[in-house]
């Protein structure tokens, strides 16, 4: 009975709350560059290799901007530094 409570509970959990459950993770400790795709929306390439697409909806990005990872393994709703601003990620999409 309670394997059958704790699995239901677990799907509730999973329904409830989907981007904690799918989100997405990678490591870009490595990354090589960068390409800016919108004001918001920042790509970030291992050699000549798309592997992430970033959403930052809160600030602003320009080609000049200076981009920093506070932490290598980066999933949604973590934050990067933009010209020594925090700012939050609202979607991290893996591309490859």
């Amino acid at each position: 009975m309670k394997k059958k409570r704790l699995i239901l509970i677990t799907f509730g959990i999973l329904l409830l709350i989907p981007t904690l459950a799918f989100a997405d993770c990678l490591d870009l400790g490595g990354f090589s560059s960068w390409v800016l795709e919108n004001t918001h929306t920042i790509v970030f390439y291992m050699e000549t290799r798309p592997v992430a697409r970033l959403e930052i909806p809160y600030c602003t990005v320009d080609p000049s901007s200076n981009i920093r990872l506070i932490k290598s393994y980066v999933c949604d709703t973590d934050d990067i530094m933009i010209d020594n601003e925090k700012c939050s990620i609202i979607t991290v999409k893996v591309l490859y």
